[in-house]
């Protein structure tokens, strides 16, 4: 039987884009190397700035929050108070957007609270309150700030100026985490809509892909998953924790741990692709306990922290 050199060309064309498409999955270069690391303070919980120039780190129960230069380079730090916990960057990676935790009178009390850069006097957005289970969000290209208290959106004017291209753009949907819910919400109306995929879940480490399209959650003590923004097409990665996005939205890491029922004694990080076909472990040749991946908006770099070593480490990637 003769193979017409139609069918010749299409071999060839499918083995061209299979030989592309596993050269362009992420693969380490090299060993994990200390990215920063410090005498008497146990770094943890990295997050890359949007421009990949600057990360913000840590400390062990989330007090403090510390900056430095992607190298590694002038370490500073930022604050000494108990806000490290669930830290975002504004779009323009020169504020930091955080709960900010205070106790008096023996009572907790919290208050959203945006962190600059370069070290200016932080801008407290709202009253302290007693109850605040909820993380602040950006909004609207980072011109406000959402917060879900009560089952019900609070929105706040940041008080930055977004850049001038997002000024014109109509508003933008943002998603969060609602009373055992993935909510879409949407500014100025504050409204809401359950985009859940399962009733009565408990999720966490909600995740929007940087193209915007795709979002990344945990369902406690179950798996990690990956939809659509509007809860179609779910995928199930298996078990793992605190996911990250790859700046081009095919790809996210997360950690995969073991404990023993006190302590974390083994973990690493994987990649894992949006279809959930590809899977590989990125530390698989390390004995470091790695936790909590951040993928660098670049590209080129993963963070990541190590309980018992108190030191933020990197991975190089290539794809």
């Amino acid at each position: 039987m003769r193979i017409t050199k139609y069918k010749i060309i299409a071999i060839a064309l499918f083995a061209i884009t299979t030989i592309l498409n596993v050269s362009a999955q992420p693969r380490t270069i090299g060993t994990p190397e200390i990215l920063i690391q410090q005498n008497g303070v146990n770094f943890q919980a990295p997050v890359w700035s949007p421009d990949g120039n600057t990360i913000a780190v840590t400390a062990d129960r989330y007090v403090g929050i510390w900056l430095a230069e992607a190298d590694g380079s002038n370490l500073r730090q930022l604050t000494d108070a108990d806000a490290g916990y669930g830290l975002s960057w504004s779009n323009d990676s020169e504020a930091i957007l955080t709960r900010l935790n205070s106790t008096e009178n023996r009572r907790r009390n919290h208050a959203i609270t945006i962190f600059y850069a370069d070290g200016s006097t932080p801008n407290q957005i709202t009253e302290s309150r007693e109850k605040m289970d909820a993380l602040p969000k950006w909004a609207q290209f980072g011109e406000q700030v959402v917060l879900i208290e009560n089952d019900k959106v609070e929105a706040f004017d940041s008080g930055m100026e977004i850049p001038q291209r997002f000024k014109n753009r109509p508003s933008q949907a943002f998603y969060i985490l609602k009373n055992n819910a993935i909510a879409k919400g949407m500014i100025p109306t504050n409204s809401t809509e359950n985009i859940s995929p399962f009733d009565d879940a408990q999720y966490l480490n909600l995740e929007v892909s940087p193209d915007g399209q795709k979002l990344a959650f945990e369902v406690y003590a179950g798996n990690l998953f990956v939809m659509n923004v509007d809860g179609s097409n779910l995928i199930d990665l298996g078990k793992a924790n605190r996911p990250s996005w790859s700046p081009d939205s095919r790809y996210l890491v997360a950690s995969v741990s073991e404990d023993n029922g006190y302590n974390i004694t083994k973990g690493d990080i994987f990649a894992f692709s949006i279809d959930g076909t590809y899977r590989v472990n990125l530390t698989e040749n390390s004995d470091l306990i790695a936790q909590n991946p951040d993928w660098s908006p670049i590209g080129s770099k993963i963070a990541f922290d190590v309980p018992d070593k108190g030191a933020i480490y990197t991975l190089t990637i290539q794809q």
